[in-house]
């Protein structure tokens, strides 16, 4: 428990990891526009672009916000966990 919690507090690595998050993130969500949106198609592509805005988020954060990037770190993973549980429980609600 200890090393998960000091991996997730740890401290954010940096603007260009920020950088390269936000860009997966800006992807995911043109793509999940174009097929989830305009061709009617799966919607999984929204889950990895809030996933990936909120760890771009809390990488780009200052040196000395470790907590508040734990917090946006849990916010990413959390989002994919309920991803993987709909898709587990509902899974024609992600796949249409």
């Amino acid at each position: 428990m200890e090393a998960v919690q000091r991996m997730l507090f740890r401290e954010p690595d940096g603007r260009r990891k920020g950088l390269l998050f936000s860009l997966f993130s800006f992807i995911c969500i043109l793509g999940w526009v174009y097929f989830g949106i305009v061709l009617n198609g799966p919607h999984n592509m929204l889950f990895l672009g809030i996933a990936f805005a909120f760890s771009g988020l809390a990488e780009s954060l200052p040196p000395n916000r470790q907590r508040s990037a734990g917090v946006l770190r849990i916010l990413g993973l959390g989002i994919l966990i309920v991803f993987l549980a709909l898709l587990i429980v509902v899974p024609e609600s992600i796949w249409g």
